[in-house]
């Protein structure tokens, strides 16, 4: 039992300090509707003491100096602004708690951005214990009948303390009539308040578990309505299976719900018999005083008043949902994170470093070389790169292939520093990447990968987020000649102020190989902003053998000045690299140039045999423009 005790005093205090913290993020709205919000919820907890107050005096001088008319209106007016009071304050608390709440949430998403965006890597997103710590920091994923967030849990939070603080108050004023009633009713309301929590959170827990189901609802729900789903549905005549479903999931959960809630009423059934013993002895004490005349009539008033601001506390508000199911668990998570991605030892300024801003670009792109290099994804037992080397010498167009799984996305995750290598070395001139500032290599180097991001942004923003900061339209204008866009721009409804989601007014969407030109596009005016190293995954995948070819030598013109690592599987394309790299069972198997790799009659020659009749059939011709490719 003595070490029973101890643990328990530290889970209190554990707890009230998570509490305090919880306070602590009402900083995120700025002082002034933090006062504000503070001054308001005080008010509403001293309400029913000063009310009680007033009225006990209101009712002591009508029956001491009834003719004191003066006297009498004002406190008249005084009981009667009370009352305005509590309205105002009723009022101005649902404004303010939605305005703090929601400036809450905002610096909090913020915060949480930056601890996910502080490590220049990519593998604590793919990590499942970080990937759920930030949906739970901002509560991501929820099923649609939730409604808290964290910054109501701040709020909320903030109105229990209050609400306690006034109890207190209420407390110490019914103990001029009687300490022992003022510390037991305290202590009944605390303790029914107490056992109410926990016993929500346990049928809580019992809910969380109706989740899966409930997100089926809401996914049949869309299924029902939603315009992307609406052609199946009626084809195959989905429509009945659809309902009869999402009534039979529905009609489970609310049954499964009622049981919850009659357990609940079950297992509190002795608490709710505590507080009422209590409240009608406190209740029976008091009248018994007043009709003994051991307290006046406006002293009853007053403690009456005392009464029901303690009463009040105990009662199980929206605001402890807030409070345990949303600004807890997501301060908590937060902390995770924050252990989990702390920020890395500064690295020393090295010569790498020193010419890796946009304003002045490196004049010439770095030597890359990999030196035994092992690479294997966390909680895979198997290595993906064994033992391989490669250098991409300065200003090369070097083609890496091979076939699906070998490894090439990975040596390019590797090359941009989105992960380090499980052993081995990737470094440019000389100077290893992991003792680089991971921010600025990433600056050298531009991507497009297989799967590139489809940003709903304008036109103009898709592409200047190659370099982000005040576009530049002579630059952008350009590069949307070297990808083969011009003509698409010109034919939006707005041009570069065009949204690319038809989710916003005057918004298109564009097709696969649309969308493969912007992200070029933006890798290219990385390019003219300063990247010196161009990597293309499967850039052109949506286009045909002789468009892409052709798409790749406008590109290579294009990156004149920059080092290009081109990763494709269609080698009718890569004949065009200075060199050609085939990656195999982790290594690189065969270098070369094209000539060389066909007369070695190795693994590429065989992968080229395979392709050689689509060659021949999609032979590109060299006279035609990137826009005249595009429009193929």
């Amino acid at each position: 039992m003595a070490d029973h005790v101890p643990e328990a005093v530290r889970e209190t205090v554990h707890r009230l300090q998570t509490r305090w913290r919880l306070i602590g993020a009402l900083r995120y709205a700025g002082l002034p509707l933090t006062a504000a919000l503070w001054a308001v919820d005080l008010g509403l907890a001293l309400l029913p003491t000063v009310t009680g107050l007033a009225t006990g005096a209101l009712v002591s001088r009508l029956i001491t100096d009834a003719a004191d008319g003066l006297g009498l209106a004002l406190l008249t007016l005084a009981v009667g602004g009370l009352a305005l009071a509590s309205q105002a304050l009723e009022f101005a608390h649902s404004a303010l708690r939605v305005v703090v709440s929601q400036r809450v949430n905002a610096g909090h998403r913020l915060a949480v951005g930056r601890l996910a965006a502080r490590p220049w890597g990519i593998g604590h997103l793919e990590d499942p214990t970080v990937r759920d710590d930030l949906s739970l920091a901002v509560m991501k994923g929820l099923p649609h009948w939730v409604f808290y967030t964290f910054g109501t849990g701040v709020v909320g939070q903030l109105s229990i303390t209050t609400r306690t603080f006034g109890a207190c108050v209420a407390a110490a004023v019914l103990a001029w009539f009687s300490w022992p009633t003022a510390v037991a009713l305290l202590a009944a309301a605390l303790l029914v308040r107490s056992t109410t929590r926990r016993e929500w959170m346990r049928q809580h827990r019992v809910v969380r578990r109706l989740t899966p189901g409930m997100r089926e609802e809401e996914y049949l729900s869309e299924v029902a309505t939603a315009p992307w789903a609406a052609k199946e549905v009626r084809v195959f005549g989905l429509g009945d299976w659809v309902t009869d479903r999402y009534r039979t999931l529905v009609s489970t959960r609310v049954s499964a719900l009622a049981d919850v809630r009659k357990r609940l009423l079950r297992r509190l059934r002795v608490q709710f018999v505590l507080l009422a013993v209590v409240t009608a002895a406190g209740l029976a004490r008091l009248v018994v005083a007043a009709v003994h005349g051991t307290i006046s009539p406006g002293r009853l008033a007053l403690y009456l008043g005392a009464f029901w601001a303690m009463m009040a506390v105990s009662r199980w508000d929206t605001e402890a949902y807030d409070v345990e199911f949303a600004g807890v668990p997501a301060l908590l998570a937060t902390d995770r994170l924050r252990t989990a991605l702390a920020a890395p030892e500064p690295k020393p300024p090295t010569a790498t470093t020193a010419t890796t801003t946009r304003a002045e670009p490196s004049p010439t792109p770095p030597r890359i070389r990999f030196d035994s290099v092992h690479f294997c994804y966390p909680g895979v037992e198997r290595p993906v790169l064994r033992g391989l080397d490669l250098v991409l010498e300065p200003g090369e167009v070097l083609a890496l292939v091979g076939v699906n799984g070998a490894g090439k996305t990975t040596l390019t995750k590797l090359l941009t520093n989105l992960y380090e290598p499980t052993a081995g070395t990737v470094s440019a001139d000389g100077v290893p990447l992991a003792g680089l500032d991971g921010a600025a290599w990433q600056r050298r180097v531009a991507v497009v990968f297989q799967k590139s991001t489809r940003y709903e942004l304008t036109f103009r923003d898709n592409v200047a987020l190659g370099a982000p900061g005040t576009p530049d339209p002579a630059v952008l204008d350009t590069v949307a000649r070297q990808a083969g866009i011009t003509e698409l721009v010109d034919g939006m409804p707005l041009g570069w102020d065009t949204p690319l989601a038809r989710a916003y007014s005057g918004g298109v969407d564009l097709s696969g190989g649309q969308w493969q030109r912007v992200a070029l596009a933006r890798a290219l005016y990385a390019v003219a902003h300063g990247a010196r190293v161009l990597v293309l995954d499967e850039p052109t995948a949506h286009l045909d053998v002789r468009a892409e070819a052709e798409q790749l030598g406008w590109v290579r013109e294009a990156a004149r000045g920059a080092s290009v690592l081109l990763v494709s599987h269609r080698l009718a394309t890569v004949r065009q690299a200075d060199r050609i790299a085939v990656l195999s069972d982790g290594r690189i198997a065969e270098s070369g140039t094209h000539d060389r790799l066909m007369a070695l009659d190795g693994a590429y020659a065989r992968m080229f045999r395979v392709q050689a009749d689509r060659f021949a059939t999609d032979a590109p011709q060299p006279s035609t423009t990137p826009d005249e490719v595009a429009a193929r």
